[in-house]
């Protein structure tokens, strides 16, 4: 049994390391991130875009003249539904792979158009984001319930952390932080005073809109981290210890 000591204590020193924490960067981007939320309010309407999982409603006008049978299966209209794959490409007849992730509905629109030039004589398509199963918004961190939001459901930040139980007695509500991901993929923080929710102020307060993929983030305190310390080394730390030494002498003993 002597053999498991070395095993022994490396699972204790495991756990007595300190849990890995999500820190707020310095003063100076903190600000510039609080002045960048102040222009969210100010920023043109999101474009709807497409990404991976997607299923897309992509109607094509043959240019036929329109008859009796237009609802049958010799409609005028081609109807078809695409599911965008992960790696934001779908098949689509004649032209083969076609890659939708990133685009708006018009963009995709306009470039079927193109490359089905060679096959129709004017064709016309329309396409439309039939099922979106990523519009979703996250929320987590010193939250009560981190989970995420159809942004069916939830359509500002405040409305999501309030949806997610409100910020917890530990959390530094004063730099909330909202992750938006740019049309290349890259993530771009923003900074909340979510503390001053009720002071809105005479002209009232400007909500601070969601969009699809958007995270929420309630950092801890620095109260809040040390409380966690604290409970970390009594409620998890000494029974480990004790239990790891109970088993240890009575190994030693034994040998």
């Amino acid at each position: 049994m002597k053999a498991l000591l070395p095993l022994i204590v490396t699972l204790g020193l495991t756990a007595c390391t300190t849990p890995a924490r999500i820190g707020l960067p310095d003063s100076d981007t903190l600000d510039a991130g609080h002045r960048a939320a102040l222009t969210l309010a100010d920023l043109p309407p999101v474009q709807e875009r497409i990404y991976p999982g997607d299923t897309l409603r992509i109607v094509r006008d043959s240019g036929e003249t329109p008859t009796i049978s237009a609802f049958t299966a010799n409609s005028i209209y081609e109807l078809t539904l695409y599911t965008v794959l992960n790696d934001g490409t779908f098949s689509y007849p004649f032209i083969g792979k076609v890659q939708a992730g990133g685009k708006t509905p018009e963009q995709l629109s306009a470039e079927l158009k193109e490359r089905l030039t060679p096959f129709y004589r004017e064709p016309g398509v329309t396409v439309n984001i039939n099922q979106a199963p990523g519009n979703t918004v996250f929320v987590g961190g010193s939250v009560r319930n981190p989970q995420s939001y159809s942004t069916n459901v939830v359509t500002t930040l405040e409305q999501a952390i309030v949806a997610a139980g409100g910020v917890e007695p530990n959390a530094d509500s004063r730099h909330v932080a909202l992750l938006r991901s740019d049309p290349d993929g890259r993530y771009k923080a923003y900074f909340v005073d979510y503390s001053q929710l009720l002071q809105g102020g005479a002209q009232g307060r400007q909500a601070v809109a969601l969009q699809r993929g958007d995270v929420v983030f309630v950092p801890k305190s620095g109260v809040g981290n040390r409380i966690e310390g604290v409970d970390l080394y009594l409620n998890q730390l000494i029974p480990f210890v004790k239990s790891i030494g109970i088993g240890a002498n009575y190994d030693i003993r034994r040998n």
